[in-house]
């Protein structure tokens, strides 16, 4: 199975760290973060995809030298939205596949609850009730295990999406002609989150609940601030 690695975004919220090293770069835990990412994903998939963005030729220089199996697509221009950045992987990614983000670091243990079966598309969730949703996350509605609708401006929901999704092959083509439809509409600011909104309007979007799988994002000061000092992150 491949898997697409999303890293073409500025890190705006990481500001002015972000403005001298890409995020995937930063140090945690004596590691960078792209090194738990692609250890997890590699654990999984048999080939890695990551598109690179801001910054690609120091990201380009690390991962060529440290994974050199990892195959590396670039994208020239920013989008607010990360849709034109999946839509770079369009033509090779054909079969079922993994979507993971490049500030996501989850334990290879992920891989036993998730995905749930190799059919349809499925996205990994935390309850609300599992833990506290902070404000930027991407809120989730849901209806038992099928997704209504997700959004960060959501005031009313039952957990939080936590930067995986899976793509079956009996959908894939459901997927990426979405993909393609929403793009045409609303161009760059177009989001990943646009064609699981748009699928489950018409068709199912399962929503995996992973609560017992711990993750870190880092996507501000404050999520950098908090891996540093977690003195129980076991798997970093």
């Amino acid at each position: 199975m491949k898997c697409v690695i999303l890293s073409a975004g500025i890190g705006s919220r990481l500001k002015p760290i972000s403005s001298c090293i890409p995020k995937p770069l930063l140090p945690v835990g004596g590691k960078r973060i792209i090194d738990y990412v692609v250890s997890y994903i590699s654990s999984r998939c048999e080939e890695i995809i990551i598109i690179l963005g801001q910054m690609h030729d120091l990201l380009e220089e690390y991962i060529k030298n440290n994974y050199p199996k990892v195959k590396i697509l670039k994208v020239d221009t920013h989008y607010i939205g990360n849709l034109a950045t999946l839509l770079k992987a369009k033509n090779i990614l054909v079969e079922n596949f993994i979507l993971a983000n490049a500030d996501h670091i989850f334990s290879k243990d992920v891989w036993n609850y998730f995905p749930v079966c190799h059919e349809g598309i499925q996205i990994a969730c935390h309850r609300r009730t599992a833990r506290y949703i902070f404000e930027d996350e991407m809120k989730v509605r849901a209806r038992g295990d099928n997704l209504i609708h997700m959004d960060k401006k959501l005031k009313s929901y039952e957990g939080a999406y936590i930067g995986l999704a899976y793509v079956g092959n009996d959908l894939i083509d459901d997927f990426w002609r979405t993909a393609e439809q929403i793009f045409d509409v609303a161009g760059g600011y177009s989001r990943v989150e646009d064609i699981f909104n748009e699928i489950a309007k018409t068709m199912t979007v399962r929503v995996v609940w992973v609560d017992n799988i711990k993750f870190y994002e880092v996507d501000t000061i404050s999520d950098l601030r908090r891996v540093w000092n977690e003195k129980r992150a076991y798997h970093l």
